[in-house]
C-alpha cells in the first residue's frame, strides 16, 4: 500500500518481539489513556499499530463521517432529475452502440447463449 503512505511519524516504536513480551502491559497502557497508540515496527519502519478498542471505535466514527461527507458531496453535484442526457441523446447512444456491434465493433467479445450468440 505504498500509496497510502502518512507523514506522521511514530515518536516511538517497539519491535514485534518486545511487543510480543509485554502486550499485557502495552494493552494497561492503552485502556488507561496513558498512550493514544503504540507504533510496533522494525528498522525504522512501522508495521503495526496497536491502540485500544474506544480509539478503533473513534476512527470508525470518524470514517464513517468521513464516507457520508463524500456521499453528500457527491449527491449535491449530481444531475436533477430532468438534467443530464435528454432521451434522444440516451436513445442516439444506444443505437450507436448496436451499429458498433452489428459492424464488428465487438470483435474478440465472445458471447454467451443469453447475450443472443452462440457460446
Amino acid at each position: 500500500m505504498d500509496s497510502m503512505k502518512s507523514n506522521v511519524t511514530p515518536s516511538e516504536m517497539i519491535s514485534p518481539s518486545r511487543a510480543a513480551g509485554t502486550l499485557g502491559s502495552l494493552v494497561r497502557q492503552l485502556t488507561q489513556e496513558q498512550s493514544h497508540a503504540i507504533v510496533i515496527g522494525e528498522e525504522g519502519v512501522p508495521k503495526a499499530v496497536l491502540i485500544s478498542f474506544s480509539g478503533f471505535q473513534r476512527l470508525l466514527e470518524a470514517a464513517g463521517a468521513a464516507d457520508a461527507a463524500m456521499v453528500a458531496d457527491r449527491l449535491v453535484s449530481a444531475p436533477q432529475a430532468g438534467e443530464g442526457l435528454s432521451n434522444a441523446a440516451l436513445a442516439q447512444l444506444v443505437a450507436d452502440t448496436e451499429y458498433d456491434a452489428a459492424a464488428g465493433g465487438a470483435e474478440g467479445v465472445e458471447r454467451g447463449p443469453d447475450a443472443g450468440g452462440g457460446a
